[in-house]
């Protein structure tokens, strides 16, 4: 009976040819839609997978030498009443602006020193600054340091060894309780095996530092610290892309900043991540300007990573170049006019001479305070 039903239906199927094509047609359309429905939902589905860029900051390490010292002279000014001037610059951290800051390499080919020594030249070419990378740079004979040192032979010590990248903030490099001569005052993770795309922006950013600017992000002017999305969604469902890294789940929801920078490429304990992010308090070595969100002193991040997004105040699209208020107060710390560079000397043994008067400073660093005061005005005379 089954091979008479076949046979029936074969004979059909054989005698309406067009209605055989339609069945066809039909199932095939049919196959279509249900594959591309899968495959939009399996787009949906999957988290997005741009690798992130190394975040420049601290390493535990040295916040661990920080925190104590910042500790320290925030709790001997407790008391004070703070006052604004202009620029995140710590004061206190400034070179004297009618010195010579030397810089030495620890590891890098003369090709990549010449690439970082051309990078950080609006600095200088913004202002008085003078940077001295070695005898005769120029040929490719830069200064170096090593391991082995016993005392400081530059005031900033560069490597490109592990631990990301970061720069001690101005005159802490040769600060005999924070840093010691064989170790770096910066660091550059991965540039002797591959230049990241944003590599310049990075050596802005870590000459800011050594020449004593602090993140934008973090000024107490800055509104960043309300904007920040710190936590994930309501419901996120941590979901990582390709690369391991902590990304927005298949519905929608965003990871928070302690979450991503906990994540790869970073890994960073929380601790680090408010080291790094969170706003400074206001202190009698700062000065404080309008909020600079163009500033190459400023963390970029996407605008997912703001609580409205690129609306927010904080964010701003990435700057790899000085903005005109980092060229401002680059001139205005490292003046080139006689009179100005006298009032920035004035300017810093004055914030000295507070840091010395703080009656519950520790021995260690009024000695240091002291010290600084002499120098500054045996360079004067």
């Amino acid at each position: 009976m089954r091979r008479d039903v076949d046979k029936k239906s074969r004979k059909r199927y054989r005698s309406n040819p067009v209605k055989t094509t339609c069945f066809f047609l039909v199932a095939i359309l049919a196959g279509l839609a249900v594959l591309s429905c899968g495959e939009r939902k399996q787009e949906r589905q999957q988290p997005r997978s741009t690798k992130l860029a190394l975040q420049e900051g601290y390493p535990p390490s040295v916040i661990e030498v920080l925190q104590g010292h910042h500790a320290a002279v925030l709790y001997a000014m407790r008391n004070w009443n703070q006052s604004q001037v202009q620029s995140v610059i710590v004061v206190s951290k400034t070179w004297d602006p009618r010195k010579t800051v030397t810089v030495a390499f620890e590891g890098g080919t003369p090709a990549l020193r010449s690439q970082i020594v051309q990078a950080i030249k609006p600095w200088t070419d913004s202002s008085n600054l003078h940077l001295d990378f070695g005898p005769n740079s120029s040929s490719g004979a830069y200064r170096e340091w090593a391991n082995s040192d016993t005392s400081f032979s530059a005031d900033v010590r560069i490597a490109f060894g592990s631990g990301g990248y970061w720069s001690m903030v101005g005159n802490d490099s040769v600060n005999p309780a924070l840093s010691r001569p064989n170790q770096p005052s910066m660091n550059f993770e991965g540039f002797t095996s591959e230049l990241p795309s944003d590599w310049q922006g990075t050596v802005l950013h870590e000459f800011g530092h050594a020449v004593g600017f602090q993140h934008e992000h973090q000024s107490p002017a800055s509104p960043c610290d309300s904007d920040f999305r710190w936590n994930d969604d309501v419901g996120y469902i941590q979901t990582k892309d390709i690369y391991g890294q902590f990304v927005p789940d298949p519905e929608g929801r965003n990871p928070g900043i302690y979450t991503v920078l906990g994540g790869p490429p970073n890994n960073w304990s929380r601790d680090q991540i408010d080291f790094n992010l969170k706003q400074l308090p206001n202190s009698v070595d700062l000065r404080l300007s309008a909020f600079d969100k163009d500033s190459i002193m400023k963390y970029y991040f996407p605008g997912w990573m703001f609580n409205n997004g690129d609306r927010s105040a904080c964010w701003s699209k990435e700057n790899l170049s000085l903005s005109a208020e980092d060229q401002r107060a680059a001139l205005q710390t490292y003046p080139r006019d006689a009179a100005q560079i006298q009032n920035a000397v004035n300017e810093q043994m004055k914030v000295f001479q507070n840091l010395f008067d703080l009656s519950e400073l520790p021995s260690q660093l009024r000695s240091q305070y002291k010290s600084k005061i002499e120098s500054l005005k045996n360079d004067h005379q």
